[in-house]
């Protein structure tokens, strides 16, 4: 009896020790808050600015828009499967794909229509830098738009565009998430806070 009860107060400690790490915020280096709903990632190499006023208090959704800006003193290429956002909980959410994006058409025109007002020119947070890119990853195919899986973009130019997400559970739950662009130097991760 004596060792089932060690037994069992190890394995709730442990639960305990588990979850107060999973509930620890997450630290973000090479990152300012640049707006209530916009931060900034600049490590030396690599810049990234994401907006998500809209999203930021409108999360009751399946999606999740964010407007991003990327740009590296170096050339480098971003993947779609190298962008990500991890949950306050540790959930992994890759971004969304773009056949389930088309299939959603109305909720989708409707997203953009409501986040139209609160988009946020994240370009002019790049100073000093080439053209802005078009990031390709999402396109309204009624629109003739070409969706890409890769972007290549040479030093200092700007990749511009949105990142949408597909909440697993069909809403977002509050808090802080990272958003991760891995790259060909690293991982930008910046703080989504939602409220």
């Amino acid at each position: 009896m004596a060792r089932f009860t060690v037994v069992a107060a190890l394995l709730v400690g442990m639960v305990t020790s588990a979850d107060a790490q999973r509930a620890q915020p997450r630290e973000f280096s090479h990152v300012a808050q640049q707006g209530a709903a916009l931060v900034e990632y600049h490590d030396g190499v690599t810049q990234a600015v994401a907006a998500y006023y809209h999203s930021q208090r409108n999360h009751d959704t399946p999606w999740l828009l964010i407007e991003v800006g990327v740009s590296s003193s170096r050339s480098f290429v971003l993947r779609r499967e190298h962008v990500r956002l991890v949950s306050p909980s540790g959930q992994v959410v890759p971004l969304a794909a773009q056949t389930r994006w088309g299939a959603d058409s109305a909720r989708a025109r409707g997203l953009l229509q409501q986040a139209r007002t609160t988009r946020h020119q994240v370009r002019t947070y790049f100073r000093g830098t080439r053209d802005g890119v078009r990031l390709r990853f999402f396109g309204r195919p009624e629109q003739g738009q070409t969706v890409i899986d890769v972007a290549q973009i040479a030093p200092e130019e700007v990749l511009l565009g949105d990142l949408l997400f597909e909440a697993p559970t069909g809403a977002w739950e509050r808090g802080i998430y990272a958003l991760e662009i891995e790259h060909d130097g690293g991982t930008a991760a910046l703080p989504i806070e939602l409220r």
